[in-house]
C-alpha cells in the first residue's frame, strides 16, 4: 500500500489545493489524503474554526472519489505538529507499506524550524511540490539534509517505506486562500476558478471571512 498525505490549514480549501491533490493522485496513480490542521504551530490562527475548515474541505472532496479527508489534526489537543501525525499514520501501516508527505516550496525552506523536523524521515518520505525556481534551501543545516536524503524522480520514492525526499511540479494556479478571504472582507464573492461552489455557499451560510464578525 502507499500513502499519499496534504497536509494544510485550507482556509478556505480553494481549486488550487484541489488541483494540486488531483494532479498528485494523477501522477502516483494512489489517492491522496488531506489533512486540515488544528491548531497550526507556524502562523497566525485561522479566520475560520477547526470544524468549519474540516467542513469546507469534506464538500469540496465530496465528489472526489481520488481524494481523501483525515480529521486527526482537527481532533487532537493542542499545536499540530506534522511529526506527530505522521508518526500517528506510521503505526497504522505496516513496515514496508510506503507513506508519502507532501508540503510546499515555502513549508520545505522553513523544515528546519518544524517540531523534530529531522525525525520525519523515520516515518515518511517528503515530496515537495515545487514552484518555478530553485528549491536549494538556503539553511546550512537543512540543505545538507535535503542532499543527504533527495532522490531524482517522485516515484523513486515508491522503492522504500520512508527516508527520502523528492520534489515534483505541478499545474499551477493562480489562487490563494488570502485572496479569497479578502474578497469576503469586501463583499464579493470569488470567481468561479478560485474555489468550489459548494464551498462558497458555505462561506456564505456561516457568514465566514466578513470584516463584521471577524
Amino acid at each position: 500500500m502507499v500513502k499519499v498525505c496534504f497536509g494544510g490549514t485550507f482556509d478556505p480549501v480553494h481549486l488550487g489545493h484541489i488541483g494540486s491533490a488531483i494532479a498528485l493522485s494523477e501522477l502516483l496513480s494512489v489517492p491522496v489524503t488531506l489533512l486540515p490542521n488544528g491548531r497550526p504551530s507556524h502562523r497566525n490562527k485561522p479566520a475560520a474554526s477547526a470544524q468549519q475548515r474540516l467542513d469546507m474541505l469534506r464538500l469540496a472532496c465530496a465528489d472526489k472519489p481520488q481524494l481523501l479527508v483525515d480529521s486527526r489534526e482537527i481532533e487532537r489537543l493542542g499545536p499540530s505538529y506534522t511529526y506527530d501525525s505522521v508518526k500517528s499514520i506510521r503505526a497504522e501501516m505496516d513496515a514496508d507499506e510506503v507513506l508519502i508527505w507532501c508540503l510546499g516550496a515555502d513549508a520545505f525552506a522553513q523544515l528546519h524550524t518544524w517540531h523534530k523536523w529531522r525525525e520525519l524521515l523515520q516515518y515518511t518520505h517528503l515530496l515537495v511540490l515545487q514552484r518555478p525556481g530553485s528549491l536549494e534551501p538556503k539553511e546550512v543545516d537543512l540543505l545538507a539534509f535535503w542532499q543527504q536524503h533527495q532522490v531524482n524522480q517522485p516515484q523513486q520514492l515508491m522503492a522504500s517505506p520512508k527516508g527520502a525526499i523528492a520534489t515534483v511540479r505541478l499545474p499551477q494556479f493562480a489562487v490563494s486562500a488570502t485572496a479569497i478571504r479578502q474578497h469576503f472582507e469586501q463583499g464579493t464573492i470569488p470567481p468561479e476558478h478560485m474555489l468550489p461552489a459548494e464551498v462558497v455557499h458555505y462561506i456564505m451560510a456561516q457568514n465566514l471571512y466578513n470584516l463584521e464578525t471577524n
